[in-house]
Order: structure tokens, then sequence, then C-alpha cells
């Protein structure tokens, strides 16, 4: 029975469209390789919306591979603020389970993703 292959990559300081680029290269490597992939935003300071879609891409990426896709990890005073402007209800959500599903329904427009 074959081994389910885990992989956590940690963001921190800042995604904004300067690095966008290079951490999406990052994600789409560890995507060819692993089933389960979480995405650590625990040190993460500041995110721009380039950031947030990155997320929403690999949330969907995740799901036409058949893949877990997770963001995890406690959510800074300052994304909090950021996603809020932005119009996520960020105080009402309890994981980061939930904020996976809410940006992707918030921003994307999609209930079921």
């Amino acid at each position: 029975m074959a081994q389910t292959k885990t992989i956590t990559i940690k963001w921190d300081n800042a995604v904004t469209i300067e690095n966008v680029a290079q951490k999406k290269t990052e994600l789409l490597k560890v995507f060819n390789s692993n089933q389960e992939i979480f995405l650590d935003i625990s040190q993460l300071d500041d995110i721009d919306i380039s950031g947030v879609q990155l997320i929403i891409a690999c949330k969907k990426e995740a799901q036409i591979r058949n893949l877990n896709f997770k963001v995890t990890g406690d959510i800074s005073s300052n994304l909090r603020n950021f996603f809020q402007r932005i119009g996520i209800p960020i105080d009402k959500l309890t994981t980061t389970e939930q904020l996976s599903s809410e940006i992707l329904e918030t921003i994307a427009g999609d209930e079921n993703a």
C-alpha cells in the first residue's frame, strides 16, 4: 500500500505581487510529488490580492488533481485586517479550513468549492 506523501510549506514575511511568482513555482513543485499539501501561514505578516489568488488557484488545482490542500496556522492581526477589508468575514471563522472555504466562496463566487 502506497504511503501518502505530505509536505508543509511555510510562508513568512509577505506574499505580494513582488514574490508571488516565486511562491507559485515553489507550490507547483510540491503539487507534482505530494498528495497532501499544507500551507502554514502562521508566520505570514502581509499578503495582497495576488497572494489570495494564489491560495485560490492552489485549492482549485488540488481539487482537479484530487489532492488535499489546506491552509494552516494562526492568522496574524495584519492578515485578519486585510481579509476583512476585502470582504472575507474572518471574525466568524474558527479554523483555517473554514478560511480556505470562505476565501473561495467570497473571492471566486463558488459556493461549492
